[in-house]
């Protein structure tokens, strides 16, 4: 452990020291966790253990874990970032709580598929805990990226995103419910890095096409159909639901009942097509109509693109 690495430099440089050099600064260390990631099952008591004295430790989601002088109870399902603090050093350890009795399967909320992700939404929690696996970051932050409803910011009314969202935090989701207007759209827009990442992965797609997909997470409690694109074009388009709004295949539909469901949409279907585009600075990469439903609501999550 680093901590006892820390007490026998300090032991030696008094050694050598004759211990007449009582005027030295004591060696220290940067703040290190002996732990970045921890599964712990509800009820369970884990104690993360830091090579220096920490000032301060905090939970990011005390409904799943709280944390006192470093030791992690776990309170509920869902994730968690326990972060420790010295000296203006942060560290963080991501907490992942299963439900008791779980074999591994429940509490899988810090966990996405793939090798390699494209984010385009995704709660800070899980994006920390698969930071290894994102290879471009394409999620709205309101400075490069953003998230546009049309027309003139109508079409859909924003909704809160509470309760759980697709991975079992607090993190919130975006949640949009269609208005009175006839028709309503919206896309996730990006700027110029995220953009020069988009078009690197739609070239990836058009290489390799039977190895990428498209997750998507919904939920809702109304009826609707609800149309997408990719890639800022109308050839990547699919429909959940019923029936399509505009052009396109339906790939399913899910249970109205508030739960979320999940879909892999393979990219593979629109590679050939792709081909024959060029991802631009300022486009979409992802656009939702959910057409003249008034109420119907459009609740989405963990929505990327990955590399099996």
């Amino acid at each position: 452990m680093k901590t006892n690495k820390f007490f026998a430099t300090a032991l030696a440089v008094l050694a050598l020291a004759g211990f007449t050099a009582c005027d030295q600064p004591t060696p220290t260390e940067p703040l290190e966790l002996t732990e970045t990631s921890v599964t712990m099952k509800v009820g369970e008591t884990h104690q993360l253990v830091a090579n220096v004295a920490v000032e301060s430790w905090t939970s990011s989601n005390e409904a799943v874990a709280t944390v006192a002088d470093g030791l992690v109870t776990a309170v509920s399902a869902g994730n968690a970032i326990i972060s420790a603090t010295a000296a203006g050093v942060t560290k963080t350890c991501v907490v992942l709580v299963e439900a008791a009795g779980s074999t591994g399967n429940g509490g899988t909320a810090a966990q996405v598929k793939g090798t390699k992700i494209w984010p385009i939404i995704l709660d800070a929690v899980t994006a920390e805990a698969n930071a290894a696996k994102i290879v471009g970051d394409l999620r709205v932050d309101d400075t490069n990226n953003f998230l546009y409803v049309w027309p003139d910011g109508t079409s859909y009314n924003a909704g809160e995103g509470t309760g759980l969202n697709f991975h079992g935090n607090n993190e919130g989701y975006v949640a949009l419910t269609v208005a009175n207007i006839g028709w309503s759209g919206c896309g996730f827009c990006l700027g110029e890095a995220s953009a020069a990442a988009a078009e690197q992965l739609r070239q990836a797609i058009v290489a390799n096409p039977d190895k990428y997909f498209l997750h998507i997470a919904m939920k809702a409690t109304t009826p609707g159909n609800h149309q997408f694109y990719t890639f800022n074009d109308a050839v990547t388009s699919f429909a959940v639901g019923t029936a399509t709004i505009e052009a396109g295949a339906v790939i399913g539909d899910f249970t109205r009942d508030g739960s979320w469901a999940e879909f892999d949409v393979p990219m593979a279907n629109f590679a050939a097509a792709m081909a024959n585009l060029t991802f631009p600075t300022g486009g979409n990469i992802f656009c939702a109509l959910s057409g003249n439903a008034t109420g119907s609501q459009l609740n989405l999550d963990a929505l990327y693109f990955y590399e099996k």
